[in-house]
């Protein structure tokens, strides 16, 4: 049985969780709004970009103080985060949305993007036009708070992300992590096999690969100062420190320039 090879985000939305299942979603969302709280007290309205199986979105929820619309561009994660929020009876908007073609009426006064999902954009001219379509939904005092990791991080952690596991659905998957400095390519690549209910017979195989680009601190300083934004504030990774070059996640906080 040959394995067919996903669109990403595809195959991999029934085992994001389980890879995911270290990560304290309550602390990312408690460290977006200490940020939110430092430079914009007033806001209510966010919009997430990638927000993936949406747990960083339902936790905001929870802190009663948000108007949350929450986006990805995979309809498979997407329905996963409508399935749980629907069963919590959470009031968070949920779309299908591309980030490089943001076609919304309303303005946000947060848009966020989370778990390095700008990595996964390859090319500088593609960050700026990621750039410009989330200028179009922020007015004069949004935010737009992103986070990227480095090359320290990559070089940390590539080895450590290799790992294999089954999910209580039966989906067994292997993952081979690996960076190439040279290039500043970070690989993910997962092998999934989706089982029968006594884990005997592999049903179908499918596999996707992800590629991600590792910015430095001073290569995103200058893509943003090419951009209509400029930086409020560049932060070590879940700490209200001042990144720098060393900083292995960067999380920035961006205005859009005042226009004549």
């Amino acid at each position: 049985m040959s394995s067919k090879t996903s669109r990403i985000y595809t195959s991999l939305a029934p085992i994001y969780d389980e890879i995911m299942k270290d990560v304290d979603y309550e602390d990312w969302a408690d460290y977006v709004d200490a940020i939110i709280q430092e430079h914009n007290q007033d806001a209510e309205t966010v919009l997430e970009l990638a927000c993936g199986t949406g747990k960083v979105a339902m936790y905001l929820e929870e802190l009663e103080c948000y108007e949350i619309t929450a986006t990805d561009f995979s309809e498979e994660m997407l329905e996963i985060a409508k399935t749980v929020a629907d069963f919590r009876e959470m009031n968070i908007n949920w779309k299908q949305l591309d980030f490089f073609n943001i076609e919304l009426e309303d303005k946000f006064d947060i848009v966020l993007s989370l778990f390095d999902s700008v990595n996964y954009i390859l090319k500088e001219d593609e960050v700026l036009r990621m750039l410009e379509n989330v200028e179009k939904v922020m007015h004069e005092d949004s935010l737009f708070i992103f986070d990227f990791t480095t090359p320290a991080h990559s070089e940390y952690v590539a080895d450590m992300l290799n790992e294999e596991g089954i999910t209580p659905d039966n989906i067994r998957f292997e993952r081979h992590s690996f960076y190439m400095p040279t290039e500043r390519i970070h690989v993910n690549e997962f092998d999934i096999e989706f089982l029968d209910k006594d884990k005997q017979t592999v049903l179908r195989r499918e596999r996707e690969v992800h590629r991600q680009r590792i910015y430095t601190l001073k290569e995103m300083k200058e893509i943003v100062a090419k951009s209509n934004m400029e930086i409020v504030a560049a932060y070590e990774d879940f700490v209200l420190d001042k990144a720098n070059d060393k900083s292995e996640r960067i999380t920035m906080v961006l205005k859009c320039l005042k226009t004549p």
